[in-house]
Order: C-alpha cells, then sequence, then structure tokens
C-alpha cells in the first residue's frame, strides 16, 4: 500500500528534519472510545427517523413521509410545488428496483458515456428538479449519501435548483461510519462519493447563514417508510 503513496518517503524525511532529526517510537492508534461504532446503535428504525426529522429541521430540508403506494404521487407533488419545469432523472437501476415514476412531460435522463459529458451538465443546469435515491440517509445528520457515476454525474445532484431525494427506509442508517464501511467495500472504480446535509448554505459571510448559496435552493427528503 506504501508504494502506490507518492513522496511519501521525501515527505517523512522532510518532517524528520523539521523535528530535528529526532524519531518517536511508534505507537498504534488507540481509540478513545467506540463511538464511532456504537452511536445511535441502540434505536429502532422509528427512533432514528425521528432524530433524523428534527436534524432535517436543522439543515433547512423538507422531510416527508410517505408509503410505497402513495410515494410517487407526493414525488409529483412536490415537483410541482417546485414550479415544475424540466425534470433529471438518473439512468440506474434504482428507479426500478424501487418502483419510483416521474410523471411530467419534461423529463431528461443522464446520458451514459463520456461523449455526452457537456449535454448532461447542461441539462443539468437547465433542470428545475433532480430527483435520485441516495445510497444511503444518515440519521445523526440528516444526510444523503449519493454516488456520482456512469448513470448519474455529480452535476445532476448539484446543478438542479431543487432536489428530491427518494429514501427508502431501508437505506436510513444511524451514523456516517456504517456508510462509509459499505462503500469502502462497494465503491465503483471511478465513481466520487457526495455527502449532502439539506440545500447548499454559506455561514461565513459576515456570519450570516445564507440558503441555496452554490447549490440547490431547495432538497426534499422523501422517506418511503415501507420500502
Amino acid at each position: 500500500m506504501t508504494g502506490s503513496i507518492e513522496n511519501r518517503e521525501q515527505f517523512l524525511a522532510t518532517l524528520l528534519e523539521k523535528r530535528g532529526g529526532v524519531e518517536l517510537p511508534f505507537e498504534p492508534y488507540q481509540a478513545i472510545s467506540d463511538l464511532p461504532e456504537t452511536h445511535l446503535a441502540d434505536l429502532s428504525a422509528e427512533e432514528l427517523l425521528d432524530i433524523a426529522k428534527e436534524q432535517a429541521e436543522f439543515v433547512s430540508a423538507n422531510l416527508v413521509e410517505t408509503t410505497a403506494s402513495e410515494m410517487n404521487a407526493v414525488i409529483a407533488d412536490l415537483i410541482e410545488k417546485s414550479g415544475g419545469g424540466q425534470v433529471m432523472i438518473p439512468t440506474t437501476d434504482e428507479f426500478a428496483k424501487f418502483g419510483v415514476e416521474v410523471a411530467t412531460d419534461q423529463l431528461v435522463s443522464w446520458k451514459i458515456g463520456a461523449e455526452y459529458r457537456d449535454e448532461n451538465i447542461m441539462a443539468a443546469q437547465n433542470s428545475n428538479v433532480a430527483v435520485a435515491v441516495p445510497k444511503f440517509f444518515l440519521a445523526e445528520s440528516a444526510t444523503i449519501v449519493v454516488e456520482s457515476e456512469a448513470g448519474q454525474g455529480r452535476s445532476l445532484h448539484f446543478l438542479p435548483t431543487h432536489y428530491i431525494a427518494v429514501i427508502p427506509m431501508s437505506r436510513m442508517v444511524a451514523r456516517s461510519t456504517q456508510a462509509a464501511d459499505w462503500l469502502d467495500k462497494n465503491k465503483k472504480p471511478g465513481s466520487t462519493l457526495h455527502f449532502i446535509s439539506g440545500p447548499s448554505n454559506s455561514g461565513d459571510i459576515e456570519m450570516q447563514l445564507v440558503v441555496g448559496l452554490h447549490g440547490p435552493l431547495e432538497i426534499n427528503y422523501v422517506v418511503v417508510k415501507d420500502l
């Protein structure tokens, strides 16, 4: 593994020099607690959802609970409330797997292939709404975890004005370490991971929180309780 780290030896040599050439004995890392593995582990799915609801308010996201039979009607209603217009969806098997259907005459799908890169970016930029299914939903922070891959580039998640995340209850986990562990084992080569907590915002401009500053102005979490 060390052979894959560029300039490792040079970096360590420079660090040692800055320390005056004094080498410290190796001390294996010892975790000070087991919280990364146990935080919220004893809670039921309903209790985790309660936490997620509180956190969703904190990050300015709109969380809606529904069932599989009502899911598509809820999505259609959210699209209408968002102003309609062009809606972009990924080209993956997630929609078919969970029965997600987006009913609109202005639907565009992400095109697979490097030759469509510019076209996909433009389509995402011109879309008022994006609908996608995240890999995970983290209850501790009301964060969706999405994977950019061949069928859904990162532009789909960040350029449309409104974003609807369809979240099967089965994909809600307590904390980030669970998602990180799974993705470490299953991540596709060349894909990237994004942890998104509500709409974009910034609090570093005159210490004033501005929501919707550099990405989706609104994010809706549609939690489907029986999926």
